[in-house]
């Protein structure tokens, strides 16, 4: 082989491997079924209830797999789960990692967001939000601040003054310019240069009010939108009643750069009563919508949580820390996944499992039930950032089970009366006597008979000898100026590290032949 074909080949070969390392570095994390049986787990215990059986019953649940009933419902969920981890990839690529989808991309396919477009997860400490806002995904992290010395009023007046709302949402409020007086003067005055270190600050006139974290700013605007919606909420010019209530605080990225502080309204209006045919009035159902509204009475300070603005979940994944993928998913986030899992395999054609009743769907207390008997299975924002299934060992769907693991069928066979072969419990019914006669084992081989085959390789290979050859140095000599030049200190060179190039010659000569018996 040509010297330059060798080196093509070593080239071809450091490339290969170069790519396949890169490869492995962008690779999303590997499934863990944390998510695959905490859901599987609620269900079952629904399961269990209807039968009569107690909640968290290992006894029962170790033979469950086997009830028709129950293998039906888990079969029609991992087939729901199944269809909406492929589609949810185009629904909301934003949010799979290095292409992979996980466990938020189904419930973001799945429409399962906390407080209108934001996906929460929280604990005592901090709070961490994950939001696709169009091809950019943006995290938001909230820890507990440290908030200065504040002494509350000893009388905030009416419980339905602004100041006194503000108060019992937890804010720091601080009197104003008082111009009319009234409530305002039982608060203590603002401290000097207030809005340097507040991260958010709301004056009206009267109060000045400053909250530290986007919760806080959330039960304010909570309390202050139900007080505004108690006390009429009507449109004077169409009569119409329309009721407001605050979801929650959120920043969005400003097109000029930068962030603004949004909030989502749950919007319900009501027309006015019409008259029917009779004469009676009738009240028309009410329309409810959600809306984005940017909160313009609140100034954001420099010390402000601000988000971070990823182009992708793979990146923002990096972003996170130990800390924050390790904080539980809240109970509230878990039913409604579950439930809303449960429903779509209810709504199957052909679903035979526990029938989903709309009256009773799948609430926290379901999820405290199971997490009682399970206090170390509650999935972290960490477990939803991993993948439903793994696509290697399984590669038919996503399996939903309580055990469920890499072994796990993902989708068992939904009605087991439907095979003939199978009794109720689903094992196989061979009848009173099948006659199937003793199974027989040949003779065990002994090592020689094991290796003949291999030994038996190439017989014209066996008396086959190299034959011996010399060779030297090619020492090219050229004549310049008169004189005789030798070229030979690339002999020199190649004698100095003899040992080292016959070691890298062996192993590509060894690749060649190795790729020449390949492509026989």
């Amino acid at each position: 082989m040509k010297l330059w074909k060798r080196a093509l080949l070593c080239l071809c070969l450091i490339s290969m491997l170069l790519q396949q390392v890169s490869a492995n570095a962008v690779l999303a994390p590997i499934e863990n079924y944390v998510v695959n049986r905490a859901v599987a787990g609620i269900v079952a215990n629904r399961i269990a209830a209807a039968e009569g059986i107690a909640a968290n019953d290992a006894v029962w649940l170790a033979k469950a797999a086997n009830e028709p009933v129950f293998a039906a419902t888990m079969a029609g969920i991992s087939k729901q789960m199944t269809a909406v981890n492929v589609a949810s990839t185009v629904a909301a690529g934003a949010l799979a990692i290095a292409g992979a989808p996980v466990w938020l991309t189904i419930a973001a396919g799945l429409g399962i967001t906390a407080l209108g477009a934001y996906y929460f997860t929280n604990d005592s400490l901090q709070k961490v939000s994950i939001n696709q806002s169009g091809p950019v995904v943006v995290i938001q992290t909230e820890s507990t601040p440290v908030k200065p010395a504040y002494t509350p009023p000893a009388s905030s007046g009416t419980n339905t003054s602004f100041g006194a709302m503000a108060l019992a949402s937890g804010l720091m409020v601080y009197r104003g310019s008082c111009s009319y007086g009234g409530d305002c003067l039982s608060f203590p005055p603002a401290p000097t240069d207030y809005w340097v270190d507040a991260p958010f600050v709301m004056t009206n006139g009267d109060f000045v009010v400053i909250a530290y974290t986007l919760s806080e700013v959330s039960r304010f605007m909570k309390a202050d939108t139900k007080r505004i919606s108690d006390g009429g909420g009507y449109d004077g010019y169409s009569g119409r009643k329309i009721t407001k209530s605050f979801n929650s605080a959120f920043f969005l990225p400003r097109s000029g750069g930068g962030q603004d502080l949004f909030g989502s309204y749950t919007v319900s209006t009501t027309p006015p009563p019409v008259k029917n045919a009779s004469g009676v009035e009738v009240v028309g159902m009410p329309v409810i919508t959600t809306e984005t509204k940017q909160l313009l009475d609140w100034s954001v300070g420099t010390k402000a949580p601000v988000p971070q603005t990823f182009s992708n979940l793979t990146d923002a994944y990096s972003a996170l820390t130990d800390a924050q993928k390790a904080i539980p998913v809240p109970s509230s986030q878990l039913a409604k996944l579950t439930d809303e899992a449960w429903l779509r395999a209810a709504q199957d054609p052909n679903y035979k499992g526990l029938p989903y009743s709309v009256t009773q769907p799948i609430t926290t207390a379901d999820v405290a039930t199971w997490q009682a008997a399970n206090p170390s299975a509650m999935p972290t924002l960490g477990d939803m950032l991993r993948p439903a299934q793994n696509p290697v060992t399984d590669p038919n769907g996503v399996p939903i089970l309580p055990t469920a693991n890499s072994s796990s069928n993902p989708i068992p066979n939904p009605n087991p009366n439907t095979n003939p072969n199978t009794n109720p419990s689903g094992r196989p019914d061979l009848g009173p006597d099948p006659n199937v006669p003793d199974p027989t084992l040949e003779d065990t081989p002994d090592a020689a008979t094991i290796l003949s085959p291999l030994t038996s390789l190439f017989p014209e290979l066996r008396s086959y000898q190299a034959p011996s050859h010399e060779s030297q140095c090619p020492k090219p000599t050229f004549d310049l100026f008169g004189r005789s030049i030798v070229m030979d200190t690339q002999c020199t060179i190649a004698e100095q590290f003899r040992s080292e190039l016959a070691a890298v010659m062996l192993v590509v000569w060894l690749l060649v032949g190795l790729f020449i018996l390949l492509s026989a």
